[in-house]
């Protein structure tokens, strides 16, 4: 057995493990990961993936998941590791705080009586490529990120057709080498209905100002998740400005709990209302923790099975059941629901139990959905998620 450990010294959170996932796929190998930290104070979103069985983890192991077809899996120490895997090879991404203690994650390898190999990660100017012993493995290509940062070793034919002006909340920065996989659901959505797509990332904190300037000729309006509460103010913003237009807007998580809140500041006639998250304060908390309902869990993490209400457009997208990933820990407020409901927010998605509101829609407006899933960690290029296709088919019926 030999570890092939991939050392990639970068700060960016969506790049590591990308390299290690490309060269797990070229050989067909397992991939396993080490604890890692990162400056969560730059990168608020580094450790925001969700793997299936329930664990957050590293946002660029996405690629991972998107390259060898499997779960990331959970996060483990080297001792749990050697006892994991006791046959046959793997490899293992290298982080920075891992790259400074690699001698002594050598030493305790070889003690185990392991083989190991070492290979960086370098950028060249035709892309990423892996050396070993300073020397360029040519064979193994070079790869670099498209234009919604999804990992590519050639070039692809530019889409001539329909272009699409799509509003992504949140600062490039954060969707690009932060949480890369809304970025990237987005690209595979486009790709199945060739339509090229012109992404205006609008920083939340910037729409609170300059609303009208940034979301100007926008077709639709993507609300993403994120950990950071400084955003929600600005994804209100975006929230009302949809409405008032009739823009189409997909909400992602946290983007369905801003869009749940423009609702219910339309209905109270009253901007106080708001996440108990972002505003323990607020006069109306739309959004109150999970561990306000008795036998659910404090963190509500991993693979579940949402049931759509027939009827609704999210029951035409997804059907009956649908398997989503969650990372939440907070559910809109059920003394609210009655009074939406009338107001015309469907609650259209739920849990196994009816009592958590998983996915909403207003039926005033011709594309207002929003999931409290993650959508975007479940797509691939060859299958794109249906909400991201529908929201961009809406998109382009606005278009015209």
């Amino acid at each position: 057995m030999a570890f092939i450990f991939v050392a990639h010294d970068t700060p960016e959170p969506s790049l590591y493990g990308a390299m290690a996932a490309i060269l797990a796929a070229q050989k067909d190998l397992p991939l396993a990961h080490l604890p890692v930290s990162w400056d969560t104070a730059h990168y608020p979103d580094a450790c925001q993936h969700v793997v299936g069985e329930g664990q957050l983890v590293t946002s660029g192991l996405l690629w991972a998941e998107r390259l060898i077809l499997q779960s990331a899996g959970k996060v483990m120490k080297l001792e749990e590791l050697l006892k994991t895997y006791g046959t046959g090879d793997m490899v293992i991404p290298l982080g920075p705080t891992q790259i400074i203690q690699f001698t002594q994650i050598a030493r305790q390898v070889r003690e185990n009586a392991f083989d190991y190999e070492l290979i960086t990660v370098e950028r060249e100017n035709q892309g990423y490529v892996f050396r070993r012993h300073g020397l360029t493995d040519e064979a193994a290509g070079y790869w670099w990120r498209d234009r919604y940062g999804r990992w590519i070793n050639h070039d692809t034919p530019s889409q001539t057709t329909t272009s699409l002006r799509i509003a992504l909340v949140g600062a490039q920065s954060g969707q690009c080498t932060t949480y890369p996989a809304t970025l990237a659901a987005l690209g595979d959505a486009a790709d199945a209905l060739s339509v090229s797509l012109d992404i205006v990332y609008a920083a939340p904190q910037v729409l609170e100002d300059h609303l009208h300037e940034v979301m100007e000729n926008v077709d639709g309006i993507l609300l993403p998740g994120g950990s950071a509460m400084c955003n929600v103010a600005g994804q209100i913003c975006a929230a009302h400005y949809a409405l008032n237009r009739n823009i189409p807007v997909l909400g992602l998580c946290l983007g369905m709990q801003t869009m749940t809140t423009a609702i219910v500041q339309n209905m109270m006639g009253s901007a106080k209302a708001s996440l108990a998250e972002a505003d323990p304060d607020a006069d109306i908390k739309t959004f109150v923790p999970l561990t306000d309902m008795p036998a659910f869990p404090v963190h509500r993490l991993g693979d579940h099975r949402m049931h759509s209400r027939p009827g609704s457009r999210l029951h035409d997208i997804l059907g009956d059941e649908f398997i989503v990933r969650y990372n939440h820990r907070f559910h809109l407020a059920p003394e609210l629901k009655p009074d939406l409901e009338n107001h015309g927010l469907l609650i259209s998605g739920t849990d196994a139990t009816g009592k958590i509101a998983d996915g909403i829609e207003f039926t005033r407006h011709p594309f207002y959905l929003g999931v409290q899933g993650h959508p975007e960690l479940s797509s691939l290029p060859v299958k794109p998620h249906p909400l991201l296709i529908a929201f961009l088919q809406a998109a382009s019926a606005q278009h015209g």
